[in-house]
């Protein structure tokens, strides 16, 4: 019948990673990410680095920097050993307390202060982040130990990110980034005050938040999304507009849909109502029809606001394609140490994560990037994930065995 009595392993989600949308954007991604490689930054094993050759002039050499979190637990121990028959080896129940990583990698290794800058140097900048101990931060690394309310959120990255961006200055004068991050909820968080109508209440004031200036591309010209000081009616002034005056300042507001019903803020669920259809004519609801306009859409998440302000650039890889970001890897091989190492502390977790993470040598680290560059040449390929083909094209030597206990 196609079953079989197995152990459940970490893979790729097999149903997300061939839906039609992935995969249309997959080759969007890929097109991308072809076109920017061009200017890439060449790395070398032992984590030097050259300038491409063949830029253009005025084009600055790019530095890929892939980006993801992942978490290690205090009991997550060895997967695999030697014991005599019939015994077990007693361990802690549950996994135990986490701490969660964000970090930056480039191929060349952690994205890190070059030791030639010294810590004096950092220190006179009153910006740069410190320690607890007050050292200058060096590395693109940084540890949450998670729960009692302390989680990892989107403004957590965006401001773990800023403060990444004077690290690759240092690192890389002179170079551009290419921040490479992977496709979740906190990474497309938006700032806010970003144009988003699901914020917006329907008339004026209110909680609502007071939103940017938008534009209106029907008239040309800006729009802005609070009433002015001098706003005839005076209980207006500096409040937020809300969608109805919006709409009816780009004389998109009506009192009826085309279908006949009341013009609402938003379609109701309830009571076996089908909610909102986006492809309803003149929109079914006041919060589509404003989203829907291109200011609206053209708003971009925070993250990637304030990597583009400082003079860089993003790219967001697609969903269930973990076998496209190389750190990926490099966390595989991380966690691979701290459970042949573990101890079963807490304290002793925090001293050996910052070990793992030394233990893994550039080359190989280098080694990650080309393997993840070779499984995006198997689907430009049009290689299909999993089959023979693909997996000869992504490892070339066909008889190379894969270790699964690291994974």
């Amino acid at each position: 019948m196609g079953f079989s009595f197995q152990g459940v392993k970490k893979g790729v989600y097999v149903d997300g990673h061939e839906r039609k949308d992935v995969v249309d954007y997959r080759k969007v991604f890929l097109e991308e990410w072809t076109k920017a490689s061009r200017r890439f930054v060449v790395f070398k094993e032992d984590g030097t680095w050259e300038l491409p050759p063949g830029l253009l002039q005025g084009e600055k050499p790019l530095v890929l920097v892939t980006h993801d979190e992942s978490t290690f637990n205090a009991n997550d121990g060895k997967r695999k050993m030697w014991m005599e028959d019939g015994k077990q080896p007693l361990r802690p129940k549950g996994k135990g307390k986490g701490i969660m990583v964000s970090g930056f990698l480039t191929p060349g290794g952690i994205l890190t202060v070059p030791t030639a800058i010294p810590d004096s140097q950092l220190l006179a900048d009153p910006s740069w982040p410190r320690l607890e101990d007050g050292r200058p931060v060096r590395e693109a690394i940084q540890y949450l130990e998670y729960g009692k309310d302390n989680y990892w959120t989107g403004e957590k990255m965006v401001e773990h990110t800023n403060q990444v961006i004077p690290i690759l200055k240092y690192a890389f004068p002179g170079c551009e980034g290419l921040f490479a991050f992977d496709n979740a909820s906190n990474h497309a968080a938006f700032a806010p005050d970003a144009l988003v109508a699901a914020k917006m209440n329907l008339g004026p004031g209110g909680r609502q938040p007071l939103l940017r200036e938008g534009w209106d591309y029907n008239k040309n010209m800006p729009q802005t999304m609070v009433f002015g000081e001098n706003d005839p009616i005076p209980s207006r002034r500096g409040k937020a507009k809300g969608i109805q005056q919006v709409l009816k300042e780009r004389g998109l507001w009506r009192d009826r849909c085309t279908d006949g019903r009341k013009f609402l803020l938003i379609c109701p669920k309830t009571f076996d109502r089908p909610g909102c259809n986006p492809t309803l004519p003149g929109g079914c609801c006041a919060t589509t029809l404003l989203q829907s306009q291109r200011d609206f859409q053209q708003q971009k998440g925070q993250l990637q606001e304030e990597v583009e302000a400082a003079g860089h650039s993003v790219i967001f890889y697609p969903k269930f394609h973990c076998e496209l970001n190389f750190i990926e890897r490099f966390w595989c091989a991380a966690k691979h140490y701290t459970r042949e190492n573990c101890r079963y502390t807490f304290d002793d977790l925090r001293k050996t994560i910052p070990a793992a993470f030394k233990s893994i040598p550039t080359a190989t680290i280098n080694r990650f990037y080309h393997h993840c560059a070779r499984t995006m040449d198997a689907y430009r390929n049009g290689l299909d994930y999993g089959t023979k083909a693909f997996v000869e094209h992504v490892h070339k030597n066909h008889r190379q065995v894969i270790d699964k206990s690291k994974w």
